[in-house]
């Protein structure tokens, strides 16, 4: 293990990166709609989420397996450059697509940094020490999820939406440097063979998927035969994805570790936890500002319960899972996320802020008592030399549940305005001027379609909640002892 000064310098370089990837996912709930009245372009309004989810997603395993391969540090520098790059360009985008696209590249590195962050605390810090560090990290996670529409709201009001992007940079290259500096590690060199043909598949997969759900309900409509095929050819990919990950000798992503019940559960609530915090961060903030005519500072403050739920309690799940266990944890937490969640679906345009307030810090508190025993579930229970891609297999799951998601309900959203003929006018809710220039009229009419398409979302919600609590009851019972690894662990030196 590394000693004691170092692995603190090391720890918070990777706190660093984690906390401004996790920051930049959700900064844009705020921003998106400002940059939206000034860009245009609310049809393809989940795809300044989504095509940052997809690139993130698609090359996480990718990541974990490299890190794997080459080691941690060049391949996290690697990543963190890429998303720095990223980050730079959004700020200069000059339309929407635009924005689309370098959101995209943003993505591709941010794929490598959260997973390997979390990866080389499971290298630096025992079992014992693991549970409470993991939930260090996940509060951190969390705080950057939840902070970013709000810290996305001031900066928007104060500055431009442009400066969520550009104040990225200088604590990028601080936490690039002081894993550079700090981290000193022996990877063992062997013969291997990258799955790029997997990472290909993946890609074209989740993209097909996303794009005919977005643009189906944007530009044609879910029974376009368009629509039915990119929709169809996606599931296609994904089974021909998972068929060749089972015979590649070095897959991106091992089928094997979902052969596992503990990973194959702990995974499948971190899919459903992900889709409901990043469709939460992409459609709250839009009440805020569209229904209730708030300001980007209001769209993100929205959201503060949730930031302050669950990083008391994912402190609290850190020092209590050795002694409690994974499974009884992750059914306390579903039941409280399943509250907020049914609170939340009650939403209408008339609801008090206290009611709201209520909901999100249930759903934030019960998220922090999930989050960190599906996490350390995971990462313990495989040796040192698969614990990237196993790191990488929990938040891809998290990711392309979000992914999904976000476009899946985009879609909902979009649906119901159609139906109500207000689709072309909800632009103009989330710019001001605009907004003050619409008829009375037409300005009830557009606000009342927004909320009822936002209620079905949030309806929407307590059902991928309820599910979650399914998911948490199988859970395999026992300690995280007797789920650990017993394998020596090689780890990295000073």
């Amino acid at each position: 293990m590394l000693p004691g000064r170092p692995r603190q310098y090391v720890t918070f370089a990777l706190m660093l990166g984690m906390f401004l990837a996790a920051l930049e996912a959700t900064a844009v709930a705020a921003a998106v709609p400002t940059a939206v009245g000034e860009l245009g372009g609310v049809g393809r309004y989940s795809w300044a989420f989504s095509a940052y989810l997809l690139a993130s997603t698609v090359t996480v395993p990718l990541y974990g397996k490299l890190s794997d391969l080459y080691g941690r540090r060049p391949i996290y520098q690697a990543a963190v450059a890429l998303f720095l790059i990223g980050s730079a360009l959004c700020g200069l985008a000059a339309s929407f697509p635009q924005l689309i696209l370098f959101r995209a590249v943003q993505g591709l590195g941010a794929g490598g940094v959260s997973p390997i962050a979390a990866t080389v605390i499971g290298d630096i810090y025992p079992l014992e020490e693991r549970g409470r560090m993991q939930g260090v990290f996940s509060g951190t996670w969390a705080l950057a999820s939840l902070a970013g529409p709000l810290l996305g709201g001031i900066i928007t009001d104060a500055l431009s939406w442009r400066w969520i992007f550009y104040v990225n940079i200088p604590f990028g290259i601080a936490s690039a440097w002081l894993l550079a500096r700090y981290l000193r590690e022996e990877t063992v060199r062997r013969a291997h063979r990258l799955d790029v043909a997997g990472a290909v598949m993946l890609t074209a997969a989740i993209s097909l998927l996303l794009v005919g759900l977005t643009e189906g309900a944007a530009v044609w409509s879910l029974t376009d035969p368009r629509t039915l095929a990119l929709v169809g050819a996606g599931a296609v990919g994904l089974a021909l994805f998972v068929r060749h990950e089972r015979r590649s000798p070095e897959p991106m992503l091992p089928v094997d570790l979902f052969r596992s019940r503990l990973i194959a559960v702990a995974n499948a609530g971190n899919a459903l936890l992900g889709a409901l915090l990043f469709s939460l961060t992409a459609y709250v903030p839009l009440f805020a500002q569209g229904v209730r005519g708030g300001t980007a500072v209001d769209a993100g403050s929205v959201l503060t319960p949730v930031l302050i739920g669950w990083p008391i309690s994912s402190t609290i799940a850190g020092r209590l899972l050795l002694r409690v266990g994974y499974r009884p944890m992750a059914i306390g937490g579903s039941v409280v996320v399943l509250g907020g969640c049914t609170m939340l679906a009650m939403v209408d345009a008339g609801a008090s802020n206290a009611w709201i307030g209520s909901a999100m810090f249930s759903i934030g508190l019960g998220m922090g008592f999930v989050a960190l025993p599906y996490f350390v579930a995971v990462q313990s229970a495989v040796p040192w030399e698969r614990r990237g891609v196993a790191t990488s297999s929990t938040l891809f799951c998290r990711t392309i549940g979000g992914a999904l998601a976000v476009a899946a309900l985009g879609v909902l959203l979009q649906v119901r305005l159609e139906q109500a003929g207000v689709a072309g006018r909800v632009d103009a809710l989330l710019e001001p001027t605009l907004r003050a220039g619409l008829p009375a009229p037409a300005l009830a009419a557009t606000t009342a379609a927004l909320a009822g398409g936002l209620q079905d979302i949030y309806i929407a919600n307590a059902v991928l909640a309820a599910a979650a609590l399914a998911v948490a009851w199988v859970f395999p019972p026992g300690s995280a002892q007797s789920h650990a690894h017993r394998e020596p662990q090689p780890p990295p030196e000073a």
